[in-house]
C-alpha cells in the first residue's frame, strides 16, 4: 500500500510503515505520538523503529475502517471512540484527521486510531468536536445547532461534566 507520505507493508504479521525521505519529519512525529500513547489501547502497539531507514514497526490491526460501518456502528464502539478522542484532547494532542476519520479509525477486536504523522500539540485540541461533527454529518444524530452548543460548552474548559453531557446525549439519540 502506498500513501502520500509512506509505503506500508505487512511483514510476518507486523505492519511496517516506511516514510519517503522528504517526509522525515512525519516519521519523527508518528514515532513520538505512538510512543507517547503506548499506555492506551486505542493505538497500535509499537514494536520498533529504524530512523536510518525511516521505518516504524507496529501491530497490524485487522478490522474494518469506520467509514465502511459508520451507519451501523453501535453505542459501545462510539463510546470507545469518544473516550479516545477525549483522552487525546486531555493530552493536548491534535490528531488532525478526526473530521474525516474514514480510514483512520479501525474497528476490530478493539477500536484503534492510526496515522498520527500529522499530529500536533495544541492548547485547545478538537479531536472530540471534529469526530462529533463527522458523526453528525454521517448519521444526522441531532440538529447542528444543538451539537454546536454542546461542543462550545465542552471547548470552554474541556470539563469532564461537559464531556459526559455530550456523550450521554449522543448515546441517547442513537439508541
Amino acid at each position: 500500500m502506498r500513501g502520500r507520505h509512506s509505503k506500508i507493508e505487512v511483514r510476518n504479521g507486523t505492519l511496517v510503515k516506511k516514510f519517503y525521505p522528504q517526509f522525515r519529519y512525519n516519521f519523527w512525529k508518528e514515532l513520538k505520538f505512538l510512543s507517547t500513547l503506548q499506555p492506551f489501547s486505542f493505538v497500535p502497539r509499537l514494536y520498533g523503529s529504524d530512523p536510518f531507514r525511516l521505518e516504524i514497526n507496529m501491530e497490524y490491526i485487522r478490522g474494518v475502517n469506520i467509514g465502511d460501518v459508520i451507519s451501523s456502528i453501535g453505542s459501545e464502539e462510539l463510546v470507545e471512540i469518544m473516550d479516545a478522542c477525549r483522552t487525546l484532547d486531555r493530552l493536548s494532542i491534535q490528531k488532525e484527521e478526526m473530521n474525516h476519520p474514514d480510514r483512520h479509525i479501525i474497528i476490530g477486536n478493539r477500536i484503534v486510531l492510526v496515522d498520527f504523522e500529522r499530529g500536533v500539540i495544541r492548547d485547545r485540541p478538537s479531536n472530540l468536536t471534529q469526530f462529533l461533527t463527522y458523526l453528525n454529518f454521517k448519521r444526522k444524530i441531532m440538529p447542528k445547532d444543538d451539537l454546536i452548543s454542546m461542543m462550545k460548552s465542552y471547548k470552554r474548559n474541556f470539563s469532564e461534566r461537559a464531556y459526559i453531557q455530550i456523550r450521554d446525549e449522543v448515546l441517547r439519540r442513537i439508541d
